[in-house]
């Protein structure tokens, strides 16, 4: 998701999970923007990774200003 302006900033939130039982944190883009500090976002991104689905992460990358 872009709205095509130029971002300044960053920020990222991220959440593990194990076994596919137990999650931790907050991969919400509200979380994001308040750890980048943005008033304006300009895009969005999520990465993934998964590791036989023992472990897995998910992380949310706003950009803005």
């Amino acid at each position: 998701m872009e709205t095509g302006n130029l971002a300044t900033k960053e920020g990222f939130a991220c959440a593990k999970s194990y076994l596919g039982l137990i999650s931790i944190g907050d991969a919400s883009v509200e979380g994001a923007q308040k750890q980048g500090n943005l008033k304006e976002i300009t895009s969005i991104e999520l990465e993934t990774y998964n590791f036989l689905g023992i472990y897995a992460k998910l992380c949310t990358v706003t950009k803005g200003n």
